[in-house]
């Protein structure tokens, strides 16, 4: 694991063990607390305790090529799930498992492009350090051009201390206080930056996030949040566990797999449970 620290994390490796458990096989999860040297040392560490299949989330999509090449010269099967190692690293990977992260940005531009006045400013709270993340921004800047909104200025901080989001959002809005919406890199970056953008008198800006959290759909009911681009940690860990299952009985599986994302707002909030994770 990437990071344990995260609900969308924690829900994974909840799902993970519990499919895990259900098949009656052993696994160890580690958690590398977003730091790419721990996750490389932890990566060394289960080579050595002998394991068949690695499952990685990476907490540097370019930091695992070495750590990699040791487990396939091992002949430990690898699947590369949520955000995609750097291209050189791919053939390394049995399998690599994740969502559509740019089709989903693109949903939520259009859904920008449709919504933001003329010449508008929009804000985006992104970690490139994941590519999964970084997809999703691609998705926004595709879709505001194609539907020609080259009048909507874009403002960008890369989140390099997840802690600080406050902080990132109020710089931001002293320095663009007509910043009329946010895309958040997820579900509880979203919220910190609407209770940020309430406080500093900014509660009408539209904010979206990703991952379809409880706490994030609470948010939108409560007239908050605007919507949540739903990445489901339940269908990422069944299918990642499904895959790695499959290669360590020897089985052919797909090079990619992908998991569906939508958009949950207030119009379809109401099909969904706000309580439980999707």
């Amino acid at each position: 694991m990437h990071n344990q620290t995260e609900t969308w994390a924690i829900q994974y490796a909840k799902t993970f063990q519990e499919e895990a458990d259900a098949a009656g096989v052993k696994i160890a999860i580690t958690d590398a607390n977003a730091t790419p040297a721990t996750q490389v040392s932890q990566i060394e560490d289960l080579i050595a305790q002998g394991i068949d299949t690695l499952v990685v989330l990476p907490a540097d999509y370019t930091a695992l090529g070495n750590a990699l090449k040791e487990a396939k010269d091992k002949g430990i099967k690898i699947v590369n799930a949520d955000s995609k190692v750097v291209d050189q690293d791919q053939s390394l990977v049995d399998c690599f498992v994740t969502a559509d992260a740019y089709k989903a940005g693109y949903i939520a531009g259009q859904y920008f492009a449709k919504k933001l006045a003329k010449d508008a400013t929009l804000g985006e709270l992104n970690y490139s350090q994941l590519s999964v993340i970084a997809d999703r921004f691609t998705g926004l800047q595709a879709a505001l051009k194609d539907e020609g909104r080259s009048d909507v200025k874009l403002v960008e901080k890369d989140c390099t201390d997840l802690s600080a989001i406050a902080t990132y959002t109020e710089d931001m809005l002293m320095a663009n206080p007509e910043i009329a919406g946010f895309l958040c890199l997820n579900d509880n970056t979203a919220l910190t930056c609407y209770g940020t953008c309430k406080q500093m008198n900014h509660a009408d800006a539209m904010v979206i996030g990703f991952d379809g959290s409880p706490a994030g759909k609470q948010s939108i009911a409560a007239g908050e949040m605007t919507a949540t681009m739903v990445y489901s940690p339940v269908s990422l860990a069944k299918k990642s566990f499904e895959e790695a299952l499959a290669l360590s009985k020897g089985e052919t599986v797909d090079k990619e797999v992908k998991v569906d994302m939508f958009m949950i707002d207030k119009d379809n909030l109401s099909d969904y449970s706000v309580d439980d994770w999707n």
